[in-house]
């Protein structure tokens, strides 16, 4: 089953200071050290090292398998070792380097991963196995675990039928075929099967620790041990997190922050000011003055990124009146983009006119680079998205007058920035359309509930990629999905991601992505991307080392501080 990384609340997205799991780089095997230069012995640094962060709320859980928000990844990537990490070198492009294991080979065919794991510890002292690794896979494709990101690893052999329960788990393909060495084979060769490697339900995992504490597991921080450079000592629930540097860690030495703080601090002003009378080190920002404010401040740098993510208007394919292709063109098109970007998101976010971000890779080089955002062709080609809708109705039968046509919008939040996004829409269709728009605003969990009944027209979300490669925003829309539930199947598309999947020829999966690509949004137009979020952070100069690009999973380990 897949899992929704929803962004709805605007506010929490932009405010989250957080290093995403998700890949990139490149598959095989490395030699070490993408970020050598960071993690050498700096001199003069300051004789405290420490780090005081926030989140913007507390995690769900610290579960490898159970997880699903981003707040409790933050912790996990500084707590548990994975595999592999994805670090940032001298230029800021993302690497694939060994972590857990030291090495790893890939056989002739592309579906056999041996992994050799270095020797480390766990924060009680028992060494880390390759079984950690098995049993903690394992546990997140056992049905009974209910893992929400078991998805991402289909590409193992048997994972589809482990997950379902037509298989045992142990008939999957995951092996320790001793203490240090583990063998992963897959059902076909995946071209970014190395990008998956240092996801949180790919994190070694204790069974005697899980078989313990049972439900409690993860819920406190002495109901988990640690094998990363971080241990989480203190977890006072809803206001803070407290860790110290792991003695046990493998590469304890070049980890030179001693310990982290983070508040959890829900409200926007209160983080803007916690930055600026020095209580926290960075921050996200996502209002214009601030960010004005901040810019002029000589001791803070300022990092802007995009983020790999797309908010999005989706409709449901079974309506009545959204089941036409020509409609849901129509309602893409009226959305007025740059407008929305200005009036909405204050100018900081960029308009959307395709699925995949920007920020999304295939390869060496960024996608949207290589493929034309499909909306735009589609604008080009249809100067009066209401010329569309009438068509639409003409071949649905009914009244072919614009303003005879009442459309609900459902919305999963009640606070005064969706009120404000409602309306906004109400006017903009009613200007560029001539229909009636009604607003729903709907507490998140009845939004998604009903959702999932498809009891909706258009609904409004957003998502955040999982990994480094268009299969982790294109395969959401494929039939067997559930992530966002259009209702919409479509054998070609279907194939086409199926066909990408399994192609190791780079230039063969952009021609396969590409194409998909072009028949969700310029064919059928499923999903109307609008934004593309782009994060602000403000960071005070005295900070180096933490991760920068969005996918990095590097996350505090090389962090320290220089003339606080």
């Amino acid at each position: 089953m897949k899992a929704k990384k929803y962004l709805s609340l605007f506010i929490t997205l932009i405010l989250v200071v957080t290093w995403l799991a998700g890949c990139g780089g490149q598959n095989g095997q490395k030699d070490g050290q993408a970020n050598q230069e960071v993690a050498k012995v700096e001199t003069g640094i300051d004789s405290e090292q420490y780090f005081n962060g926030y989140l913007v709320a507390e995690p769900s859980t610290l579960d490898p398998s159970k997880g699903a928000d981003n707040y409790s990844n933050t912790v996990l990537n500084n707590v548990l070792e994975p595999l592999t990490r994805l670090e940032e070198d001298g230029s800021l492009n993302n690497v694939l380097t060994p972590a857990g294991a030291e090495s790893w080979n890939i056989s002739d065919d592309g579906t056999v991963w041996t992994f050799h794991l270095r020797d480390n510890k766990w924060s009680d002292g028992e060494p880390v196995t390759a079984h950690d690794y098995e049993y903690g896979i394992k546990r997140s494709l056992d049905p009974a675990t209910g893992s929400p990101y078991a998805y991402l690893l289909m590409p193992i052999k048997n994972a589809s039928d482990v997950n379902s329960g037509k298989l045992p788990v142990d008939e999957l393909g995951v092996k320790a075929i001793d203490d240090k060495t583990l063998e992963i084979k897959l059902e076909y060769p995946t071209p970014y099967f190395g990008e998956l490697t240092y996801q949180r339900v790919m994190m070694p995992q204790r069974k005697d620790i899980v078989e313990k504490y049972g439900d409690t597991y993860g819920t406190e921080p002495n109901t988990i041990v640690y094998n990363g450079p971080f241990i989480l000592n203190e977890w006072i629930h809803n206001s803070e997190l407290k860790f110290t540097k792991n003695p046990n860690y493998w590469d304890t030495s070049n980890v030179k922050l001693e310990s982290i703080s983070m508040k959890i601090i829900a409200e926007e002003n209160a983080i803007y000011n916690s930055l600026s009378n020095g209580s926290i080190d960075s921050a996200g920002v996502g209002s214009p003055e601030w960010i004005e404010r901040f810019s002029a401040e000589e001791n803070l740098k300022h990092i802007e990124t995009i983020e790999p993510s797309t908010y999005y208007l989706f409709f449901n394919t079974n309506d009545k009146v959204f089941k036409n292709a020509n409609i849901r063109k129509a309602f893409s098109l009226a959305i007025d983009r740059q407008e929305l970007s200005n009036v909405i998101f204050h100018g900081i976010n960029a308009p959307a006119y395709g699925w995949v971000p920007p920020s999304i890779s295939l390869g060496n080089d960024e996608y949207r680079s290589m493929v034309k955002e499909p909306l735009l062709l589609l604008a080009e080609e249809n100067p009066d998205s209401k010329k569309l809708l009438i068509k639409g109705l003409e071949e649905l039968g009914m009244d072919t007058d614009p303003k005879n046509l009442t459309v609900k919008i459902s919305l999963g939040g009640t606070d005064q920035w969706f009120r404000t996004y409602g309306e906004y829409l109400q006017q903009m269709y009613n200007r560029n359309l001539g229909v009636n728009i009604t607003i729903e605003q709907l507490e998140w969990p009845i939004f998604n509930s009903n959702v999932m009944k498809g009891e909706f027209q258009i609904g409004y979300m957003g998502w955040g990629a999982e990994y480094n490669d268009p299969a982790s925003m294109l395969s959401l829309l494929k039939s067997d999905s559930n992530a966002i539930a259009t209702g919409w199947k479509n054998e070609k598309y279907d194939k086409l991601i199926d066909l990408a999947a399994a192609e190791m020829d780079e230039q063969k999966r952009l021609e396969y992505y590409k194409e998909a690509e072009h028949i969700l949004l310029y064919e059928e137009s499923v999903v109307a991307p609008s934004v593309y979020p782009k994060s602000n952070t403000f960071r005070y100069k005295y900070i180096n080392g933490l991760g920068v690009t969005p996918f990095g999973t590097s996350g505090w380990k090389y962090g320290y501080t220089q003339g606080r």
